[in-house]
């Protein structure tokens, strides 16, 4: 088994157990409603719209997730380049912080998952079945406000994107693991001169292509 198999097997395995805040059910349940904006009717109105709040309506809690994550997921999953600290004050106001980047980060990670599957034209991987047991429910001690929306690791020893989820330390292993094994080949990254089928410069320039087309932040 290669190890970006390996990697998505641990992934899949990750996100069915409980997480920090989350249970394997509510995480499950996520990479389901990931999955449905990609067509749902009021996610694509706003994903169309001007302004995404120029269309009414609402998601409605499920059996696992409340109205609020759902509105997290929803929008992080079809339109997360208009993503607003505003927007995003109101969420954390109501899901408290942890859960909240606690869904952000689930969102990240099933979306890589999938996203894999469709670009190496294989069907989508079946949900996984959530396994019991609670959350870890631990806030780090060395996380504070850097200027970020959510808290994150205070100084200087992690880049900012290596830092993102710290503030859910459990969610973040496997999203670094996921990061290392399919981009960054997890040591051999800093090494300039590697012997992969992409050249640094050609990986470095799909990486910055895809970031750019993708919004995001860094």
């Amino acid at each position: 088994m290669s190890s970006i198999e390996e990697a998505q097997r641990s992934t899949i395995g990750a996100i069915a157990a409980p997480g920090d805040w989350l249970t394997g059910e509510q995480r499950v349940a996520v990479w389901r409603e990931v999955r449905d904006a990609a067509t749902n009717d009021l996610d694509q109105e706003r994903k169309q719209a001007l302004s995404p709040n120029a269309i009414d309506g609402a998601h409605a809690a499920s059996a696992e997730l409340s109205a609020s994550a759902m509105e997290v997921v929803h929008r992080t999953a079809s339109d997360p380049g208009r993503l607003t600290r505003a927007w995003a004050d109101e969420q954390i106001a109501t899901l408290g912080e942890e859960t909240y980047t606690e869904l952000i980060g689930v969102t990240a990670i099933v979306t890589v998952v999938d996203r894999f599957h469709r670009a190496m034209g294989r069907p989508e991987v079946p949900l996984p079945d959530p396994t019991t047991g609670e959350p870890a429910q631990v806030r780090p001690d060395d996380v504070g406000d850097i200027g970020a929306w959510v808290s994150q690791t205070v100084g200087p020893t992690k880049a900012n994107v290596s830092r993102t989820l710290s503030l859910v330390p459990v969610t973040n292993q496997t999203w670094r693991q996921l990061v290392d094994t399919h981009y960054s080949r997890g040591p051999e990254f800093m090494n300039l001169q590697w012997d992969f089928p992409l050249s640094r410069p050609q990986a470095e320039l799909v990486a910055t292509r895809s970031t750019a087309l993708n919004e995001c932040f860094y």
